[in-house]
């Protein structure tokens, strides 16, 4: 698709959720909008076609790849740029964000979507259209996104869920980010990104945090460290007694004799 940009605007808006400017563009080393600072009220989707480009939410910067999109409204407490980035948008007019579930959101559309919102940014892209049928087209778009979006994170939810109820089950096999990432068919980034967003943490951190707590009643069972720390999932007794320290705040060994103050 060729870049380039429509703006639509009308005498008498009433008022109207709208369609306010769609197009098809480029990023370049000038290409960086902080969202903080714009004064327009809208509500942006902007979708990565080809190359990459990144957001900027609080301290994390997101990677923005083909078919990875942002939903969010202007202003808010984002960045967005990028340099090798091919992209579409559609901007909706500030009367919907009653409609936003949340300020900024990051997903991934599918193939099928994305290319029904190509064909519907080349339909208007020369199209005469009236203030009834924009606020028609718009609304009923809007519904669509915001429905793909929580489809989206329905699905997320379902994956990260499986993840977790593996890790409770099978904490004690070798399991690693890889593993996981291959198992769930989800990149490592999302993997980590979604499970902390549902659990507050890291995936490999919670299997520590498994492994750490079942290794509790093992270590007054007699059992020596090494022992526990194979049977948990540790591959040696050195790091197991490592990451139970930071944990616990005492060593396997000394959480062992404990045992003696209480029988």
């Amino acid at each position: 698709m060729q870049n380039f940009v429509r703006q639509f605007h009308y005498i008498n808006e009433q008022h109207f959720p709208l369609i306010q400017g769609i197009g098809v563009g480029l990023g370049s080393t000038h290409y960086d909008w902080d969202a903080r600072q714009r004064k327009e009220q809208l509500i942006v989707l902007q979708v990565t076609l080809s190359g990459q480009g990144y957001i900027q939410i609080g301290g994390k910067t997101v990677p923005l790849t083909q078919n990875k999109a942002f939903f969010a409204k202007i202003p808010g407490n984002y960045r967005y740029f990028g340099e090798d980035w091919h992209f579409l948008f559609i901007e909706f007019s500030g009367s919907m964000m009653q409609w936003l579930d949340t300020p900024v959101a990051v997903v991934e559309l599918s193939e099928a979507f994305i290319e029904r919102l190509r064909r519907f940014i080349l339909d208007l892209k020369m199209q005469e259209v009236t203030v009834t049928q924009n606020a028609k087209a718009a609304f009923t778009l809007f519904l669509d996104i915001k429905e793909e979006v929580q489809k989206e994170s329905q699905q997320k939810t379902a994956a990260i869920e499986a993840v977790k109820k593996y890790i409770d089950e099978h904490y004690f096999e070798d399991i690693g980010l890889e593993f996981l990432s291959e198992k769930y068919e989800l990149s490592k980034y999302k993997l980590i990104r979604q499970f902390e967003a549902a659990y507050n943490s890291p995936p490999i951190h919670y299997l520590k945090e498994v492994r750490i707590l079942h290794s509790l009643s093992l270590l007054w069972e007699e059992e020596t460290v090494e022992t526990v720390a194979r049977k948990v999932g540790f591959s040696t007794g050195n790091y197991f007694s490592k990451v139970f320290k930071k944990e616990m705040s005492i060593s396997p060994s000394e959480y062992k004799n404990r045992k003696t103050h209480y029988y």
